[in-house]
This record gives structure tokens, sequence and C-alpha cells, in this order.
């Protein structure tokens, strides 16, 4: 081997190294795709805002599932009373088809959330079904790659772009952006046709949690209406959840 080949060689493996990880690396080392990691349950206020600020405040239980089985989530409205004893599960089990349910007190009965509808927004917020039950599945709809490193909410951050793959994909791009030394998404940006900016997340107020960094203060921005959820977490638990948490039955109790 000549030494101009196997100076090129070296160039080009330093090169890699100092590059680091891939994008699709990068995505499949996130350490959560919901609030909670793992499994647990979290009391939550959510705080919508219109584009005027005017704010309304909820108060929320989660229960979350995640095994080899796959993700599960179940949530209920405590307050106000006007809301309160609304439920909503969601089940991704590992192979089939993820399933939606939301239950109504006024109904009286849950109904399924249907596939075409998982894009709507929930109870009025600014997340869609499946991104409020951890549906939205980057892995399937999306083909990734890594662009150059930035600075995001005062940390050094891994870029990611997420270009849609098909008709399935809820938006046409998405970029995230990952904390390196704690492998966090800390910002999200969503863009519709057009290359428009929808909506921003952004995740802030990281706690360790039996050792899971859980973030505290999630907020989600509508970019198009001005509108804003907010949703802060005020008591997290790891401690296992009973499977029958995360059943259609239990919507009716």
């Amino acid at each position: 081997m000549s030494l101009l080949v196997l100076a090129a060689l070296l160039v080009l493996s330093w090169t890699a190294l100092a590059q680091g990880p891939t994008g699709q690396e990068i995505l499949d080392e996130l350490s959560f795709r919901t609030i909670l990691s793992g499994s647990g349950s979290a009391e939550l206020t959510m705080i919508t805002e219109n584009a005027k600020g005017a704010q309304r405040s909820y108060e929320l239980q989660v229960y979350v599932r995640m095994d080899e089985e796959g993700d599960a989530q179940f949530l209920e409205y405590l307050a106000p009373g006007d809301v309160r004893g609304t439920k909503f599960l969601s089940l991704k089990p590992k192979d089939g088809e993820s399933q939606m349910w939301l239950y109504l007190p006024a109904l009286g009965r849950e109904r399924r959330i249907a596939s075409h509808m998982t894009g709507d927004s929930f109870m009025g917020t600014d997340f869609t079904y499946e991104e409020i039950g951890g549906s939205f599945d980057y892995e399937e709809d999306y083909a990734v790659q890594r662009l150059q490193d930035q600075v995001e909410q005062g940390v050094d951050c891994y870029l990611l772009e997420l270009t849609a793959q098909g008709s399935a994909a809820a938006y046409d791009r998405v970029l995230i952006w990952v904390w390196k030394d704690k492998m966090v998404p800390v910002k999200i940006e969503f863009y519709g046709s057009g290359n428009v900016l929808t909506k921003t997340l952004t995740l802030s107020d990281f706690q360790l949690v039996s050792g899971e960094l859980i973030p505290h203060r999630v907020v989600m921005a509508n970019n198009m209406e001005g509108t804003r959820t907010i949703l802060e977490l005020t008591k997290v638990s790891q401690e296992e959840v009973s499977p029958d948490i995360f059943t259609v039955r239990n919507l009716r109790r």
C-alpha cells in the first residue's frame, strides 16, 4: 500500500471519527418518546393559551407503560369540573395497529379514534391525538440525516433533519435538537407543505427521576395560529403501573 493511499485512509478514518454518530444512530438512542420514559405516572398541569394570551388551566393524571409488548398511555382529566372524568387511552403494540379511545362523561361511553382522526387536535390543545398519545412514529415515516451541530437552550446539540417518506407522515419535515450529553430532545420543529413552520415543541426543566432525565416543562406552540399548550409536571413516579389501567374497561370506571 502506498503512503499516499495510507494517508488518505487515515484522513477518512479521522474524519468519520470526528463526525461522530449518524443521524439514525442518534435517533435510535433518544431516551424517551413521551413525557415519561419506561413505566410510571405523573400529575401535571396543562395550560392552553389562545392567540390573545388568555389562558385556561387543567389538572391531569397520566399513566405510561413501555415494555417488550409495546407502549400504552392512560390520561384522565381531574379538573376543572366541566371536563373532570374525561379519559384517553392509547395502545401501541410492538406488532399491530395503534389504537386510541376517548371517554366523555357527558356521553357516558367511550369512542374509538379513527385512524384518519389521529392528526386532529386533542381536546382543543396544540397537540394531536398521536402526539399526546406517544404514537408519533419518526422511524417508520421519516428518513433522517444529521445536520451541523448547534447550541440550543444553552447546551450543545446534535441537529437532526427528518424528511417524510410516503403519505403517512404527519409533517413534510421535522427538525430535532438533541442534547449531546444527555441524549434527550430539547426542541422539535414541525414543517408542513411549502416548508412552512407549523408547530414548535420545546422541552426544559429536566430533572432526574429514578435515574431517568424527565422534562418537567413541555410547550407546544402553534406557529400558524399563535396559540400554545403548556405541560408542567408537578409529581412524577416511576413505580410499576398495573396493566388493568390500560384497558377500555378502565375508561368506564
